[in-house]
């Protein structure tokens, strides 16, 4: 019997071409899972940080109603305890510096006893300005009602020492809160314009700085305005914008107290007539 003959089949491999082709993809495929990975951990941190600012400015009403006044801000080495000229005294030691989040009863802190935003990557900066911690700010009121916010009962609880803090306001005395810096000024409305102003009388303002935080050589001037503070009493707040964007990057997020809210409070706990 004839035997019909045996054809193998060919076992064929990956060419060099397709295996090259192949580990592009992979490559590609990785680097869009790391990218969306890195997207929510941004949308993360954002969503931390604007939590923790809430969290700061319901624990700052809730001090006023508890006392009668606003804390002020924290520096560097008073460990999160509000820093003031003496321990009775309402004037404080700046006007601007971290959330005096001891002072407040805040937990999760770090150990220097400073709130920080969602991007904390360590206690501070080797040049002990901890930009990772929450920016606090709060008006001095002067020359009408100098220190007035940090006093019980706005230092004089009468209906007379209420509209003296309000004057003060009308005066152009309270911090203010701008769309951007260009135009800004150093009197009046220091926003510079009306349509520069989202905020005219805020008594506090708090803020971070952002994913950018520790790369000053990258702040854009809105940034360096909330960062340095050039012009006094003045923060920036927009809406989030990648870097190079038109009119500079910026991803501070802030929030603020308008002075009528602590008025709120301080006549609801019946600090003030």
């Amino acid at each position: 019997m004839k035997q019909r003959p045996i054809h193998r089949r060919r076992v064929r491999g990956f060419s060099l071409i397709e295996i090259a082709i192949g580990m592009v993809i992979l490559g590609l495929t990785a680097a869009g899972l790391v990218m969306v990975l890195n997207q929510q951990a941004e949308q993360r941190r954002f969503a931390e940080t604007r939590g923790t600012l809430l969290q700061a400015r319901d624990a700052l009403l809730a001090f006023v109603a508890a006392n009668g006044r606003l804390p002020c801000p924290a520096v560097a080495a008073t460990g999160g305890q509000e820093s003031r000229v003496a321990p009775n005294s309402p004037q404080c030691t700046q006007n601007a510096g971290f959330l005096p989040a001891v002072t407040l009863g805040l937990p999760n802190l770090d150990p220097n006893g400073l709130l920080l935003d969602g991007w904390a990557d360590g206690a501070g900066n080797d040049d002990g300005s901890f930009r990772r911690a929450i920016r606090y700010a709060i008006t001095p009121l002067a020359p009408t009602a100098p220190n007035a916010l940090t006093a019980a009962g706005l230092g004089n609880p009468t209906l007379a020492g209420r509209q003296q803090v309000a004057a003060a306001f009308a005066a152009d005395e309270g911090l203010f809160v701008c769309r951007g810096s260009v135009g800004l000024a150093g009197a009046g409305n220091r926003c510079g314009a009306a349509a520069n102003t989202l905020s005219a009388n805020a008594a506090v303002i708090l803020w971070s700085l952002g994913f950018n935080g520790n790369a000053a050589a990258n702040w854009s001037a809105d940034e360096l305005q909330n960062a340095n503070q050039p012009v006094a009493r003045v923060v920036v707040s927009r809406e989030y914008a990648p870097p190079g964007a038109q009119g500079g990057g910026f991803d501070d997020m802030v929030t603020w107290i308008p002075f009528p809210l602590v008025i709120d409070r301080l006549l609801t706990a019946g600090h003030v007539q």
